[in-house]
């Protein structure tokens, strides 16, 4: 891979797919963090200007390009970076060690701080971007909730975004809170130290699925030279580029340049992170740094990439002009012509080193098949003709290769900047072509679009099925690969840019046109569909904006009360609760109820149809400008009118072909965790201080006791929940208790006990039945024997007791525990205001 880590001139940088790029060249980020430091003579929290000149020129001169920063570049900084052609990954300080979701005038001053920061730096060719935030604490995400903080830490980088468009944003996660990823980011950034290559290599893997098809940047890594010593420090760094080249990762930032580290005020002295001491003086890792280079393949088998096109003079001039800039020394084209109308030949012609054959009209499986008959490549890497190659696509994509098991590979395909706001909704709408993950390196299924198989491996299952003509023949292939033994991996590194839709009415046939290939596939495979006609996968589906509920409690595993250090999605797939309860069957509802004079009840199974579509709305990654209303509504219509085609089309063709799906799908074993069966809500809270560095581990410690001698009946998390401890979790309502603690500094500690009403969704569900029926009674008048007005008021009656009943038991029951155990470990209770200092 030929990437330009080039200091000058400062051209700016942007984003394109998984990398970033300098002008039209990409650009290959190597950053060091520098800082913070003791202020210096001006008050500054930087070196002074000789030891400020030195340190950059040592840095340029181990081939450093970026320096990451934590406290924002002075005047002295800006000037000497740009002198030097470096560039500065901004970090924007800000209060983030509280809970700040709790507080209006805090996060107003949080938005205040980010937007003044960017004004003062928008203008200075040397700063990249910045990162509005860095490593919230865990607890303290899980007690204010993911989906809050994501929203906020989304909030700070549209406003950035509006002073500073040309700049790049991001937010600085870790493992322990990997899932909070902005989905406004220009990249993922991500501090993680692992001291072991195997493990390094295997997250990265995961960081990439992450990333989707945003660059992934390392903005933290490093090894203690304190606890491993120089020689450690020195291996990790050597293996440490070669793992990131493999996994395509977009930038790192190692941590750090020198020991001469002061954090909150106070030297930091019993780590020791630096490439060079704090005396400046250089250690074995600050001679190993080298310019990146493409890792060396020992084996390079040709590759056969087959364009198969019908009418695509759209999109195949810029498709084929991508395949000839391939980084990869063995590789033919063979452009397969499908009896279209217009003249592809015409086009093939100014590519004479690509060999064109037509066919006559006889669908994509066919093409396909040609193509793979006619190649002399050992591998067959297929594309379509509105997707554009990356240069390296074929560079990482070969490799995968590396063992036998592997007989198909693939990686991400990226819609590229829509030239116009409409393609740019439709491209955010859902439904798009999606990889299927099994694990964060093998794939269930892989799209057609970008889609790699063995030549051996294809022949020995008897190739495409010609009756799969449009759409479907990449997931019929990939089930048959699989059921023969074989294995498909993904790598997210080859990538290629894939063209959406350019209109409504184009995506729409998309659509109807993805619902009969659905058809065909349950006659095929009725063992991969359930009752409901759907597709099942044992695998997570990525990169198709699928909505789910990811953040919700029980779809993180965060580790026993929260203290996880590698926290993961769990990824729902098509299993989420939106992708059933929404398409064909809730207007079939509202049709019976039109037949039946019953106009509201129709009237209501379309409004909740157009709620579930809303909350698929809400959880689409955001397009990339801000949505005026009709905007807002187009986007609203698709999300409703997607599973509607799609479905309807599937069903015509279950009808035409006889297709039944399985009234139990064959999953194999698929991991579901426990889902939470109740609802919850808060319904008191509790502050506590402390000054000798007491706070949330002893309170639970004493809580667990106090519970124990008093013989209550509890559960602790198990890794999933939003609770510590959850009283009486066997009845109907119990009482959930979590807290945290926001640290300081000097010892001091405040502790927050959150109390939590937690209901069966069970109980819900009656009682919100139970209103119905008092709706159907009330609607029914003089028609309502004496009876029915009497159960009407014990309903009534009942449902008003059970709400106070909640409210009381949750709101008091509990607290006496929660006050006892702070007494014990010595929190002193306070008003939820902060105390001064």
């Amino acid at each position: 891979m030929t990437v330009n880590t080039a200091t000058t001139p400062l051209h700016r940088i942007t984003t394109s797919g998984k990398w970033l790029r300098a002008g039209a060249e990409k650009w290959l980020l190597r950053g060091i963090s520098y800082g913070p430091f003791k202020r210096n003579s001006r008050g500054e929290p930087f070196p002074d200007d000789a030891r400020l000149a030195a340190d950059l020129d040592h840095i340029r001169q181990l081939g450093f390009n970026t320096l990451r920063l934590y406290e924002l570049p002075t005047a002295a900084l800006l000037r000497a970076t740009t002198e030097r052609g470096l560039r500065l990954l901004c970090g924007i300080p800000w209060t983030d060690h509280v809970d700040f979701m709790r507080s209006q005038p805090l996060q107003k001053e949080i938005r205040q701080r980010v937007a003044e920061a960017v004004t003062r730096l928008k203008e200075h060719p040397c700063v990249l971007g910045f990162l509005v935030g860095n490593e919230i604490e865990k607890t303290l995400v899980r007690w204010m909730g993911p989906h809050r903080v994501q929203r906020f830490l989304e909030g700070l980088i549209a406003a950035g975004r509006e002073i500073a468009a040309e700049k790049l944003f991001s937010y600085a996660t870790y493992p322990s809170t990997e899932y909070l990823i902005p989905r406004n980011a220009d990249f993922l950034a991500v501090n993680v130290y692992l001291e072991q290559q195997k493990a390094f290599a295997a997250y990265l893997q995961r960081l990439q699925n992450l990333a989707g098809s945003k660059p992934l940047i390392i903005t933290e890594f490093g090894l203690d030279v304190a606890k491993h010593g120089e020689a450690q420090q020195a291996e990790v760094a050597r293996w440490f580029w070669g793992e990131c080249d493999r996994a395509a990762v977009g930038g790192t930032v190692w941590f750090s340049y020198t020991d001469e580290w002061f954090r909150g005020g106070e030297e930091v002295t019993q780590w020791c992170f630096g490439i060079v001491d704090a005396e400046r003086l250089a250690r074995h890792a600050s001679s190993g740094w080298r310019e990146p280079s493409a890792v060396p393949t020992p084996d390079t088998p040709k590759v056969t990439i087959i364009v198969c096109t019908y009418n695509g003079t759209a999109t195949l001039r810029p498709c084929l002009d991508s395949l000839q800039r391939m980084h990869y020394p063995d590789f033919e084209v063979l452009i397969i012509d499908d009896g279209s109308t217009q003249d592809i030949a015409d086009i093939a012609k100014d590519f004479a080193q690509m060999r064109y054959v037509r066919q006559e009209h006889a669908g994509l499986s066919v093409a396909r098949n040609l193509g793979a008959s006619l190649a002399t490549g050992e591998i067959l890497a297929y594309t379509d003709d509105d997707c554009i190659a990356d240069e390296d696509w074929l560079h990482h994509l070969a490799p995968a290769f590396d063992d036998p098991q592997w007989v198909a590979a693939g990686g991400p395909n990226i819609p590229p900047s829509p030239r116009n706001r409409t393609e740019a909704i439709v491209a955010a709408a859902p439904g798009a072509p999606a990889h299927v993950l099994l694990s964060d390196i093998e794939a269930e299924h892989l799209p057609g679009c970008n889609l790699a198989i063995r030549k051996s491996a294809l022949e020995a299952i008897g190739g495409f099925r010609a009756h799969y003509r449009v759409a479907g023949d990449d997931v019929d292939i990939c089930w048959r690969l699989r059921a023969a033994g074989g294995r498909l991996r993904f790598i997210p590194g080859a990538m290629v840019w894939h063209h959406r839709r350019y209109t409504v009415a184009a995506y729409l046939r998309q659509q109807r046109g993805y619902g009969h290939a659905e058809a065909l596939l349950m006659a095929d495979h009725p063992q991969h569909f359930g009752p409901l006609g759907g597709a099942r996968w044992r695998g997570g589906i990525y990169g198709d904006h699928a909505a789910t509920l990811a953040l919700e409690e029980g779809g993180i595993f965060h580790g026993p009360f929260g203290n996880g250090l590698f926290q993961g999605i769990y990824q729902q797939g098509q299993r989420c609760l939106l992708h059933w309860m929404s398409g064909v069957l809730w207007i079939a509802f509202a049709i019976v109820a039109l037949l039946c004079h019953r106009p509201a009840a129709a009237a209501a199974f379309v409004a909740l149809s157009l709620v579930i579509a809303l909350c698929r709305l809400r959880h689409l990654p955001l397009p990339p400008f801000a949505l005026q209303w009709p905007e807002r509504l187009l986007l609203l219509s698709l999300c409703w009118l997607q599973p509607i085609v799609r479905e309807w089309e599937r069903l015509r063709g279950m009808v035409r072909l006889r297709a039944r799906p399985s009234w139990k799908p064959t999953l194999g074993e698929v991991f579901e965790p426990d889902r939470p069966r109740k609802a919850h809500w808060q319904v008191g809270l509790a502050t506590f201080w402390n000054e000798q560095n007491r706070g949330r581990e002893d309170w639970l410690r004493e809580l667990c006791r106090i519970l124990e001698e008093q013989g209550i009946e509890h559960r602790v998390d198990d890794g999933w929940r939003w609770f510590d401890v959850e009283l009486h979790p066997r009845r109907w309502v119990s009482l959930g208790l979590s807290a945290v603690t926001e640290h300081h500094g000097q010892g001091r500690c405040l502790t927050r006990v959150r109390l939590t009403q937690r209901v069966s969704k069970r109980l819900l569900a009656a009682a919100a039945l139970m209103m119905a029926v008092v709706i159907c009674f009330g609607s029914l008048d003089d028609q309502v024997p004496t009876w029915g007005y009497f159960a009407l008021l014990l309903s009534q009656v009942f449902l008003l007791s059970l709400s106070v009943y909640l409210f009381v038991s949750a709101r008091f029951l509990g607290r006496r525990q929660v006050e006892l155990a702070a007494e014990r470990c010595g929190l002193e209770s306070i008003p939820y205001e902060t105390p001064g200092g």
